[in-house]
């Protein structure tokens, strides 16, 4: 008999407009076409990590920082066309700096046209061992890799 998966609680924090909803939507109902606004509710999601386990989330967008949730994992969104989310990335981060973060690099469809990349988020980060997975809401890019990377996280 397969134990019961665990439960593991995430918060999904980032900027106005820094793609919080639309990720969130993506990853649970593989769609960004029907999602309304969920700030402050919980929405649970199964994930199968296709090695036989599983990992159950209770998501929960929070706009603002800090804040007396109890977590146990964190989610930062970043919009990579806007400047102002890498420049106070390091504020950000000192306000979570306490628990497991991941972050999200939102809108990797439109890298073009991009304010910053992935490696001006990592010169930031220094010696800091945070995963950063360029997604797409969009486009569902990098979405599974993204669960796959928070459910390692989450698991160890």
């Amino acid at each position: 008999m397969q134990a019961s998966p665990s439960i593991s609680k995430v918060l999904v924090v980032g900027p106005k407009g820094s793609g919080k909803t639309s990720l969130l939507c993506r990853m649970i109902y593989d769609s960004t076409d029907e999602c309304g606004q969920v700030p402050g509710q919980f929405l649970k999601f199964s994930f199968s990590r296709g090695d036989g386990d599983s990992v159950s989330f209770l998501f929960k967008e929070v706009n603002n920082l800090p804040t007396p949730e109890k977590k146990s994992a964190y989610i930062l969104t970043l919009n990579s066309n806007s400047k102002s989310d890498i420049e106070n990335l390091p504020n950000t981060l000192s306000l979570i700096s306490d628990k497991k973060v991941i972050i999200a690099l939102c809108m990797a469809d439109l890298h073009y046209s991009a304010a910053f990349w992935v490696d001006d988020i990592k010169k930031i980060l220094g010696k800091k061992n945070i995963k950063v997975v360029p997604v797409s809401s969009k486009t569902g890019e990098n979405i599974k890799q993204l669960m796959l990377d928070l459910s390692d996280m989450v698991l160890t």
